[in-house]
């Protein structure tokens, strides 16, 4: 998408979407385990900044980080409204330009990894791999082979058992395929394939 899309879509997010049921599910199992550990955590691709919003709440310190400036903007705003707003950094970038992570307890991806190109995805996987503390959880989603959006070469597009492949360090946790037909963000009827995934490392 153009910057004008983009910050379309951040408008209509912030004013339509409620946090990802995914990032839910993991922020409910680390509360599961009442362990002593750092609430730290980073939301890759963060958009509007509707999970990033739900990290606050929950008293989690959260590294936010997005290509795109109005996104960090809309999300500055609406955290204002906070008074936990100093538990939030940001960090405005492409993925590809990232060569490392803070290590945290919580990474979450929301629709963002799907739009990282295919040749730099498992480089940027591995980022992820060593910013994740052991015991540390993954939450996100990722787009099947038979969404609409597959013609798009630069983006990247996985099945069930290739997702398997990337969490062989973890314990999967939740794991949901959903197919079906419906409008994005934007208004435009489009074919989805989905998957969404709360995973826990063990290595």
């Amino acid at each position: 998408m153009n910057k004008r899309n983009w910050t379309a879509y951040y408008n209509s997010t912030k004013q339509n979407t409620l946090p990802r049921k995914s990032l839910l599910k993991a922020i409910a199992n680390f509360d599961k385990e009442k362990i002593n550990l750092s609430k730290s955590a980073i939301d890759l691709g963060c958009g509007a900044g509707i999970d990033v919003m739900e990290f606050l709440r929950c008293g989690w310190s959260v590294i936010a980080i997005d290509s795109q400036l109005s996104a960090i903007d809309s999300l500055l705003s609406s955290a204002q409204e906070l008074t936990c707003a100093n538990k939030l950094k940001t960090i405005v970038s492409s993925f590809e330009a990232l060569d490392s992570l803070p290590k945290v307890n919580l990474i979450n991806a929301s629709f963002s990894l799907p739009f990282v190109k295919p040749v730099y995805f498992y480089k940027f996987w591995n980022v992820i791999l060593k910013g994740l503390k052991p015991g540390g959880r993954f939450s996100g989603s990722f787009f099947g082979f038979n969404d609409f959006w597959n013609t798009r070469t630069d983006m990247t597009f996985l099945n069930r058992e290739m997702i398997c492949h990337l969490f062989s360090q973890f314990k999967i946790e939740y794991f949901q395929e959903e197919e079906k037909d419906e409008t994005d963000a934007l208004g435009y009827y489009k074919h989805w394939h989905k998957f969404f995934i709360v995973a826990k490392k063990i290595a």
